[in-house]
């Protein structure tokens, strides 16, 4: 029986409270890791695809990164969990932290960004430096800028969160700006399933698909918790199907599971990772690499404002004050700054997935979040086996699986668009002219002659600018909110008088 109404929900335990037993609360906040755990793993084992692509790294050592990088990816998410709901260093609300998609742009532009890379090496070419280092030592190379813009970045997002400049500044972002931002990081991903070689298992990647939706929005409508557990259980049966079909011969190639890297940790013993700072060596920082990291944080912050209020709505909360947002952004930095240091490749911010879960499940507990943080550092971050088991997905599958979420991105970005009056020419003019120079600059960016000083600082310059206009998500999100706060507009025509923006 709910122990009280608060804020209109019927809670089970409230923020304050406490299961009835450390085993009930451990149960409750393994369901937590088990709803973050899905889109967690998805950036890492995309970074480690196109490392792979780019840098040509054998088949050995993108499965090793694979599960490497997923363990150092559940390990940050599970820190910067605990960081968040301390009320001391955060804002002490029930949310989640994990891997953002939003941060997706930058650290492929990154990882794209091969002869910048190559030439700041002290190579002539991205093909020198192939052809001249080990496969690994060359990941780990890249993979320290990724974590050195991560880092530097995240330095920003705590100044602006624990000062609470970044309260003031929301004025000057709204849906008009922030909408179409997130909505091209969606689209922006597009290639992704083919990356994933979906075409030589396509019926892999539409048995994921067909999983997910029936899982999610046909016996999920019934089942509430297979609705929570949709796209991990897709993966689980399609795994098991694929694994079938390989020992029978029936998959092969890139169709077929991949044993070793759960064979290899059986017969190696290495069941348990323990957390190694820089693990890929010291950062490197590149400050165009920083600045457009810096998109990235600013998009994550105002999508994380509006979760702070929706937790705590569901939580029987006052509306969150400026102390706890800006506390909570702070945090958000820190968890960034703390998980970089272990060798994260993306930035964390507050999970919308688990958030809802309160509303499914009644359960507010900030205790219960403390307990789903220490576990999914543990059982994901320490304990390798589940990176094991995603390293040996086969790559369509994990294609199937953006096939059917990658498109949610796109979606959430129009759902706060919307907020806004899509009926003024004046916001249509914003929104459609900042998402088409997001998805065509890049392109021309790409394509164009820039030129290549001899002058260090004047290269760096020019490479800065070059990989900002290749950033689709920066480009966007540049235009839109240059329009938005040049153009004259009514606060209702920006829609920052709903309640569903300002709480």
């Amino acid at each position: 029986m709910a122990r009280g109404s608060r804020g209109g929900l019927a809670l089970i335990y409230g923020v304050e409270e406490r299961p009835r037993s450390l085993l009930e609360a451990a149960l409750l906040g393994l369901q937590h890791y088990l709803i973050m755990f899905g889109a967690t793993v998805a950036v890492p084992i995309i970074v480690a695809t196109m490392l792979a692509d780019v840098y040509e790294l054998p088949e050995s050592v993108f499965r090793d990164l694979v599960w490497t990088l997923i363990t150092v990816q559940l390990l940050g998410a599970g820190l910067a969990t605990l960081v968040q709901v301390n009320p001391v260093t955060g804002s002490g609300l029930p949310i989640v932290q994990g891997s953002s998609f939003s941060f997706l742009g930058p650290v492929l532009a990154i990882v794209a960004s091969g002869d910048v890379i190559a030439r700041l090496e002290g190579y002539e070419s991205l093909e020198h430096f192939v052809a001249a280092t080990d496969p690994y030592a060359r990941a780990s190379i890249v993979l320290s800028y990724v974590t050195g813009s991560v880092m530097s970045a995240a330095v920003f997002e705590i100044v602006m969160g624990y000062s609470g400049l970044m309260a003031k500044l929301k004025r000057y972002i709204t849906p008009v700006s922030i909408g179409p931002t997130i909505t091209v990081i969606g689209l922006s991903l597009y290639a992704a399933p083919a990356a994933m070689e979906v075409a030589a298992g396509w019926w892999q990647a539409l048995l994921v698909v067909a999983l997910i939706v029936v899982f999610n929005q046909v016996l999920g409508r019934r089942l509430v918790r297979l609705q929570m557990f949709s796209v991990l259980a897709a993966l689980v049966v399609a795994w098991a199907v694929s694994a079938a079909a390989t020992l029978a011969g029936l998959a092969r190639g890139p169709a077929a599971v991949n044993f070793e890297p759960l064979q290899q940790l059986v017969s190696e013993a290495r069941l348990v990772r323990p957390p190694e700072p820089l693990p890929w060596g010291p950062p490197r920082v590149f400050l165009p690499f920083v600045i457009g990291m810096l998109a990235a944080y600013l998009a994550s912050m105002v999508e994380s404002i509006g979760d702070y209020h929706t937790v705590s709505r569901l939580s029987g909360l006052r509306p969150p004050t400026a102390r706890t947002i800006s506390k909570g952004l702070g945090a958000e930095g820190l968890g960034c700054l703390i998980a970089s240091v272990f060798g994260s490749v993306s930035g964390y911010t507050s999970y919308s997935e688990n958030i809802a879960a309160i509303g499914l499940t009644r359960v507010a507990s900030r205790f219960v979040f403390i307990v789903g943080g220490l576990l999914i550092a543990v059982l994901g971050g320490i304990v390798t086996v589940w990176g094991a088991f995603m390293a040996s997905m086969p790559k369509p599958i994990i294609g199937g699986m953006y096939l059917a979420l990658f498109g949610l991105i796109a979606a959430v970005g129009v759902s706060v668009t919307a907020l806004a009056d899509l009926s003024s020419p004046r916001n249509l003019l914003i929104v459609g002219l900042s998402m088409f120079a997001g998805l065509a600059v890049p392109v021309i960016a790409r394509e164009a002659a820039w030129p290549e000083p001899a002058d260090p600082l004047a290269w760096t310059f020019v490479s800065g600018v070059k990989l900002l206009a290749e950033t689709g998500m920066a480009v966007t999100a540049a235009v839109a909110i240059l329009l938005d706060n040049l153009i004259p507009g009514t606060p209702e025509e920006r829609g920052i008088t709903r309640p569903e923006w300002s709480g």
